[in-house]
């Protein structure tokens, strides 16, 4: 796959205040970061969350630690239960 950006050193680009996005601070660390999410996601397979409209959400997600993000039709919650 073609990089355009492979030469590019890590940059941070400002969004608002308090909060940047930084890019390539990762890139070192890539395909270790992917295996760490392999071995989450083989634990607690991403799913898609419904919301409290009865939605199905579009996109898939995944927690580990002691609390994990979630949605049912209740609402949205951090949650110590992996759903």
């Amino acid at each position: 796959m073609l990089d355009l950006f492979a030469d590019a050193e890590p940059w941070q680009e400002p969004l608002a205040a308090g909060a940047v996005i930084l890019h390539r601070f990762a890139f070192n660390a890539a395909e270790q970061l992917i295996r760490d999410i392999n071995n989450v996601a083989s634990q607690s397979p991403f799913r898609q969350m419904v919301t409290p409209g009865g939605y199905t959400m579009s996109v898939a997600m995944t927690n580990c630690g002691h609390l994990g993000w979630t949605s049912h039709r209740q609402g949205y919650l951090y949650s110590p239960i992996d759903p």
